[in-house]
Parts: structure tokens; C-alpha cells; sequence
């Protein structure tokens, strides 16, 4: 795939984000053996070595040439925000000094050792966005560029430094769409879940995207494991366009059947994620329209809240939406429920630091 001018970075190459193949031909390249590859993937992701001086398996003078050719520092952490609940932003500043946010969240299940059961980080997967759904702090940024491999991976590897627990989950919901960046945010996934680096399972890692079509059916003839997640927010084509402009070129339908597509080569349920909006999207009508799409394969809803994105001073349709009541938003769970729908509800973890969901605009 050609790399488009945006997702060039500057500066010497990176190590993270590499396979052993890659790492390979790079070993090649500086004049090396093409088993240094394997000890320099071991160091970075197994051993979780930060420096080079750390690759004691490596001979002196190797070490001294990756460090003088090379990078092992991908993302590189700027600022740490603690919510109240636990949650922690984090702020990475990148190798062209952009920055991107990642967000590590406690879940509200505590294990016997006191210990929350699921620690689970959002990662972003570009230098803002270019969708410009009306309801997302990160729309107000727009796409500065692509994140590399690396620079989504070490998000994971800084992360880790910040918890006494092993990080047990990873969503693809931080600053960006997943989709549109889909070559990176695989070779990343492909190292996240290498079995020897013991960093998180393909079941426990989950990707979400706007509604990006072709990428939802190349996920499924790759045959993808990881989970996948679909913003659907709404029920009607109408609705669905004025929150999120990616419907004019994907339609609900052409959506649902690349949904279908994905189930019938997979055979693995999907998630859809729906924020209630008051007089929006939070009628019976709409409960009625989203069980009937629910009903079409393995499904379940992730039921959302809207969360105050008045920090990025939005306009228009955008500075009108509001959140459903508390009464409203349990009255459609439940009706959600007597309609035989398989209903969550996402927690508001981290709100208090601008780290919800829909939330991350380098507020900080």
C-alpha cells in the first residue's frame, strides 16, 4: 500500500512496530545477522527493555549502531491525568512533537486481592480525526496524520510502566478511526496479541470503527479474530447522517450488509455501540428498529451516555445534542431487553478528566 505524504515521519527509523520479518530485512540492511532480528523483537516486547544499553544479548557494538541508526522511543509520555475513579489519561508526545491521548480504565469489578478485574486501555490509532462526528471531542482536531505500528503499540508499553497490573484489555476507540489506518493498527494487533509477548489475547482486544465498509469486510476475509465494534448510534439513515457524516458515503444499509458479510466469514457476533441523545434517538421507535438489526446475527449493545464535549465550544447541530434523562436512558435499556437484545452499558469512567468516551481532545 503507498504511504500517503501525512503518514511520513521524519527521523531516524523505529524499532517498535516491526515484525520479525521486517526486523529482518532492517538487521540485513545495517549489515548484520538475520537472527538479531528475533533477540532484538525478544528485548523489545518479551523483555521489555527501554534502552539499548538493556540488550545485553546483543554484542557492544550493535548496541551502539541501533542507537545511532535507529529508534527505540515511539511515543513518549508527556502528562498523566488520575480521575477520581481510577481512570488515567495519558498524554504521549510523538516523534514530530504531535501528541496523541490514551486512556487506561479500571473496570468496576474488584478481584479478591482488591484489584480491579479488567484494566483495559483505549489506544488512538491517528493524529486526530477526519469523520467529524457531532458528538466526539476528537472531530474538533481534524487528521493531522496516521500513527505508525510503533507508535501504537508503545502506547500499550508506556501504558504498562503505570499500572502495578498486567493491562488485560485494549480497545481501538482512543483519537482516530481504526479503519482508515487499518495496515498500521493490524501490524500493531499482530504484535499486541503474539502469544510470546504476553501482552493481551485476540479476545480481549477489540476494534471500533465508524462504519468504514470496506475495512469491515477486509477484517472479515482476513479472518480477523480480534472483536469488533460498530458506532451505529442510530437507527434511521436520516438520524445516522446528521451525527455522523461517514454515513453519506456508507448507508446504513451497505453497512449492515457488510456487517452480515463479516458475521457469515467469521462467524464471531459484533458489538454495536449506540449513545442516546435526548428526543434524538431514544424513543420506541427507536428501540423497535435497533432490536429488529440486532436480531439479524449474534449482537450485542453497548448503551452509552453522552458526555459533555463543551470544552471543544462546538456549534450547530453539535452544540444542541444532550444526553437522554437517567429515567429515559434505563427505561430504553429495559425496553431494549424485553426485546430480547444482549444490552450493556458503558461506563463513564474518567469524565472528571475529559477521558470518557467521545471525550479525548488534548484537553489537558
Amino acid at each position: 500500500m503507498a504511504v500517503a505524504k501525512r503518514d511520513i515521519v521524519a527521523g531516524p527509523p523505529e524499532l517498535k512496530g516491526r515484525s520479525v520479518p521486517d526486523l529482518e530485512v532492517m538487521m540485513l540492511n545495517l549489515g548484520e545477522k538475520k537472527y538479531r532480528a528475533q533477540q532484538v523483537y525478544d528485548a523489545i516486547y518479551v523483555e521489555r527493555r527501554s534502552t539499548f544499553d538493556e540488550f545485553t544479548v546483543l554484542p557492544q557494538a550493535l548496541r551502539e549502531k541501533l542507537a545511532a541508526e535507529t529508534r527505540l522511543e515511539s511515543v513518549r509520555v508527556d502528562t498523566v491525568q488520575h480521575s477520581d475513579d481510577g481512570t488515567k489519561k495519558f498524554l504521549f508526545t510523538l516523534h514530530d512533537d504531535r501528541k496523541v491521548e490514551s486512556v487506561l480504565i479500571p473496570s468496576e469489578l474488584i478481584e479478591d486481592d482488591g484489584h480491579p478485574r479488567r484494566r483495559t486501555l483505549c489506544v488512538s490509532t491517528q493524529v486526530g480525526c477526519n469523520l467529524g462526528c457531532q458528538f466526539c471531542a476528537t472531530a474538533t482536531l481534524k487528521l493531522a496524520r496516521n500513527l505508525t505500528a510503533g507508535e501504537i503499540v508503545d502506547q500499550f508499553l508506556q501504558a504498562q510502566l503505570y499500572s502495578t497490573k498486567p493491562i488485560t484489555n485494549v480497545v481501538f476507540m482512543g483519537m482516530g478511526e481504526p479503519m482508515n489506518n487499518y495496515d498500521n493498527v493490524m501490524a500493531a494487533v499482530d504484535i499486541l496479541n503474539d502469544q510470546r509477548t504476553k501482552m493481551v489475547a485476540p479476545r480481549r482486544t477489540t476494534l471500533s470503527t465508524a462504519g468504514v465498509v470496506p475495512g469491515i469486510i477486509r477484517m472479515a476475509d482476513e479472518k480477523r479474530i480480534i472483536k469488533l465494534a460498530v458506532s451505529l448510534h442510530a437507527t434511521t439513515q436520516g438520524v445516522r447522517e446528521q451525527l455522523m457524516p461517514i454515513a453519506k458515503k456508507w448507508p446504513l444499509t451497505e453497512l449492515m450488509e457488510a456487517i452480515e458479510y463479516y458475521y457469515q466469514k467469521t462467524r464471531k457476533s459484533v458489538t454495536y455501540e449506540y449513545i442516546l441523545f435526548e428526543g434524538l434517538n431514544d424513543g420506541e421507535d427507536d428501540v423497535k428498529r435497533l432490536a429488529r438489526l440486532a436480531r439479524r446475527l449474534p449482537t450485542k449493545v453497548n448503551v452509552i451516555p453522552f458526555h459533555d464535549i463543551d470544552f471543544t465550544h462546538p456549534q450547530g447541530f453539535a452544540a444542541d445534542l444532550r444526553p437522554t434523562s437517567p429515567q429515559k436512558f434505563q427505561w430504553f435499556l429495559d425496553r431494549l431487553r424485553e426485546e430480547g437484545v444482549q444490552v450493556f452499558i458503558r461506563s463513564s469512567s474518567g469524565q472528571d478528566i475529559d477521558a470518557a468516551c467521545g471525550q479525548l481532545a488534548l484537553s489537558a
